[in-house]
């Protein structure tokens, strides 16, 4: 405990040193100014390109031969409402100190019919529309103005899914690093996670909604940035950043 405690102290003073030896410049271009959000594009993808995104087994419920049986790729029951229940992982880590997660084991959510109480089987829902892609790119700015940290992701998902031929409801839902820059001297951690759940129509038609959060945390010796951008989608393909 002692030991840790000294450690803790030396790290501290040694921090506190390293800033007060910087000159101005040097704490200008580590001190994080500002931050923009902004959709670079938005696209439909295909065929192939859903083979390369989700490396086939993650483009469940969708027509498309050969592919991993789309019920071992639902993943979990993460949040349940009156008529609807959320499947995959509610939390991944898209980025871990500047460098995209590797983890692609994760199922992408669904937000799907819970009927009896029970998430329906997957495979008795159809209709499903080829996934969106709308991807973002976050740009973190030092004092001189110059970009120090520069995110590229991609949200995508599948709408207008049904079941016994009513509803509207989502699958493949997730976000995507696609690329990650930052300085030296500056580290960046992004996380996606879940918001919610909620019907967006009625107990006879229910057209699913889901909330997702992105988290971004970066930091620099000389101070941090926590900001979490809020995206909304919904059964009707209807997509909107919060």
């Amino acid at each position: 405990m002692v030991t840790c405690l000294k450690s803790l102290m030396l790290g501290l003073v040694l921090s506190t040193t390293s800033v007060l030896a910087m000159t101005e410049g040097d704490r200008k271009f580590n001190t994080i100014a500002s931050m923009k959000v902004q959709e670079i594009s938005r696209d439909i993808l295909g065929q192939n390109q859903i083979e390369t995104l989700y490396q086939k087994q993650l483009a469940t419920g969708l027509p498309n031969e050969g592919r991993v049986d789309p019920v071992e790729q639902a993943g979990k029951v993460i949040t349940v409402s009156r008529d609807l229940v959320a499947l995959g992982e509610d939390l991944y880590r898209l980025v871990i100190k500047g460098k995209p997660s590797n983890q692609t084991s994760y199922a992408p959510l669904s937000v799907i019919p819970r009927v009896n109480g029970q998430p329906v089987d997957i495979l008795d829902t159809e209709r499903w529309r080829m996934p969106v892609k709308r991807s973002f790119e976050v740009s973190y700015q030092n004092l001189y103005g110059v970009d120090v940290v520069t995110f590229r992701y991609s949200v995508l998902y599948s709408s207008h899914g049904q079941y016994d031929g009513k509803g509207a409801y989502l699958t493949a839902v997730q976000i995507i690093p696609e690329s990650v820059r930052t300085l030296f001297g500056f580290d960046f951690t992004a996380t996606m996670k879940l918001g919610g759940i909620q019907n967006q129509g009625t107990k006879a038609n229910p057209i699913a909604g889901a909330t997702l959060l992105i988290e971004y945390t970066v930091s620099s010796v000389m101070n941090a940035i926590n900001k979490v951008d809020t995206f909304f989608v919904t059964g009707l393909g209807q997509f909107k950043r919060l």
